[in-house]
């Protein structure tokens, strides 16, 4: 069973069809915030995760881009369960979204898998990351071949408390749009963690927080800053699909 709680609706304001590949709207992120200096991870204080995450931060600049975002859901899944999700990068392959820009449905990730190293990029699979009951400690490099961003390389690390889990994304190749290195390696952290109530509880809280900078040309930026938000929404999207399964 899930049911998602709704209490107020993006900030943002986005197209019929790019609503379709995103929370209906009387289901969107319970709270967003685009503020780096006023981090909205304060209402959930409880999270043991949450300076783990924030200590990746370090950008040595102002972003250009910061947005968090928290959903509330109800689900069954047990924590061991979600964890195993959190472990199944291959199941973002094939996500969807709606191109404003080309103005028709478009796959966001053609490839999705991990890899041995970012220099030999050879697929590693994933039975032997999710043996282990915890992924609390692990870390493991990916690969996701983005339709408008191309190969994007990130090491994951993961956290695991008994009541949450955490997973996050570092860039650790740069991102070129055309002869442009718009995303330098080191400068872009999404973060994504799921704390549920206690461990009889169906209520879960999913926290997702993106922080970028990019190379400052106006037309880089704009894109960019539609392509990273369009991306935490859709790993919203990937991990409401899979608890649902």
């Amino acid at each position: 069973m899930k049911k998602l709680l709704f209490l107020f609706a993006l900030s943002m304001t986005v197209s019929s069809a790019y609503c379709k590949d995103m929370p209906p709207a009387d289901v969107e992120a319970a709270f967003t915030n685009s503020d780096a200096e006023t981090t909205i991870s304060s209402k959930i204080s409880e999270s043991l995760l949450i300076p783990k995450l924030l200590s990746e931060y370090d950008l040595n600049a102002e972003p250009s881009l910061f947005r968090e975002k928290i959903f509330y859901l109800e689900n069954d899944k047990s924590m061991s369960e979600i964890s195993q999700i959190l472990r199944s990068i291959s199941t973002m392959e094939g996500i969807r979204y709606y191109s404003t820009g080309s103005k028709k449905w478009e796959t966001l990730y053609e490839k999705a898998t991990f890899i041995d190293s970012p220099d030999s990029k050879n697929p590693v699979g994933e039975e032997a990351l999710k043996e282990s009951l915890s992924s609390d400690g692990k870390k493991i490099y990916c690969l996701l071949e983005d339709h408008s961003l191309g190969s994007c390389v990130y090491e994951l690390s993961y956290f695991e408390r008994e009541n949450e889990i955490a997973v996050n994304f570092h860039l650790v190749e740069p991102i070129k749009l055309g002869p442009v290195k718009a995303v330098k390696a080191d400068n872009l952290v999404i973060n994504l963690l799921v704390i549920k109530e206690n461990k009889d509880s169906d209520k879960l809280t999913l926290y997702m927080n993106v922080k970028a900078k990019y190379v400052k040309l106006s037309m880089i930026e704009n894109r960019l800053n539609k392509s990273f938000e369009r991306r935490i929404d859709s790993m919203y999207t990937w991990f409401e699909d899979q608890i649902s399964k």
